[in-house]
């Protein structure tokens, strides 16, 4: 696997050692996948803050279009003035062209460039290559799963299927191509049709740490919060918490080499998940679909629900709440 020359070990060589590997790997991921698709957004907790109808603020409007899509000279970022707030107001100035001022996004870099990354370096058998390899593959995946607006808006998640082993493919295309948006909520984010962010990136906090796993495996372990940004249109708000919906996941990638693995099962996999969605509209979501707060106002609302410090710090255990969705 490196240059040390691992790859030659007569243990990983002996076909007898590869079938037992391989099936090994097999049961553990489907108990995995099982786990998965129990506690990825279906039934993972979602907290929605009381914002109350009001006179609300101006809006300005920037079209129907996402960062990404926008071809016009974007708006600068502001330096935020202040330390960013560790809660996210339900009332409070907005401003269109910096939605993220005055949340716990305010100072986050934008998109991938959020998350923070180990110096390439050896760890197990794999070396500083493969390492480094391994973490840009996991950054390409994140990149397709939640800031694509291919996937995000189009709802078209083929970059996405395309980094992954076959094997593993074959096992997600039958949640991210069925009609069932919950199913392939449990892999990429999906804005709820009718909705169209900003044009401005979304912002992300987070970071990626590695450790070998099995024979073969090396595990990218991700923790990151996103936030997104959603355009009013016509709608009055009354704060950051109507337009702005944050997401935080907890994920394993496990890339897998041949041998010991068959080459369709050599490649990228996606393991465990857990997420937990906060200032979202409650029937977007229990459908699979991100959306504001802004469309679901006075559905699920909760005032009791202290925020915990893992919904906004990627450092911190995340959420472990009863949510209200």
């Amino acid at each position: 696997m490196d240059d040390d020359g691992i790859e030659d070990h007569p243990d990983l060589l002996d076909p007898d050692w590869q079938r037992h590997a391989e099936k090994e790997a097999w049961i553990d991921l489907r108990k995995a996948r099982r786990r998965t698709k129990r506690g990825k957004r279906i039934v993972v907790p979602l907290t929605v803050l009381v914002v109350l109808a009001g006179a609300g603020y101006g809006v300005y409007r920037w079209g129907k279009t996402t960062s990404d899509q926008y071809t016009g000279d974007k708006p600068a970022v502001a330096a935020p003035t202040t330390t960013a707030p560790s809660d996210l107001p339900m009332w409070g100035h907005v401003d269109l062209t910096h939605p993220f001022n005055d949340t716990p996004a305010q100072a986050w870099a934008e998109g991938i460039a959020g998350l923070t990354t180990p110096p390439p370096g050896k760890v197990g058998a794999f070396g500083a290559q493969q390492t480094a390899a391994a973490i840009e593959q996991v950054k390409q995946a994140i990149s397709a799963a939640a800031l694509d607006p291919v996937t995000l808006v189009d709802h078209r998640p083929d970059r996405y299927l395309s980094l992954f082993a076959p094997d593993d493919r074959d096992q997600m295309r039958a949640d991210l191509t069925s009609p069932d948006a919950t199913r392939a909520a449990r892999w990429v984010d999906l804005v709820a049709g009718g909705y169209h962010l900003l044009p401005v990136a979304p912002r992300m906090n987070g970071n990626i740490t590695l450790k070998p796993g099995a024979a073969g495996e090396l595990v990218v372990h991700v923790t990151y919060v996103a936030a997104y940004a959603f355009d009013p249109g016509d709608t009055p708000v009354s704060g950051p918490a109507d337009l702005v919906a944050f997401q935080r996941e907890d994920d394993d990638y496990v890339l897998r080499t041949s041998p010991p693995f068959s080459k369709s099962s050599a490649g990228l996999w996606r393991d465990s998940s857990s997420g937990y969605d906060y200032s979202v509209a409650c029937d977007a979501a229990n459908k699979g679909y991100l959306a504001p707060l802004f469309s679901n106002r006075y559905g699920g609302t909760d005032t009791t629900t202290a925020i915990e410090p893992g919904m906004f710090d990627p450092d911190q255990p995340p959420p472990t709440g009863p949510g209200n969705c």
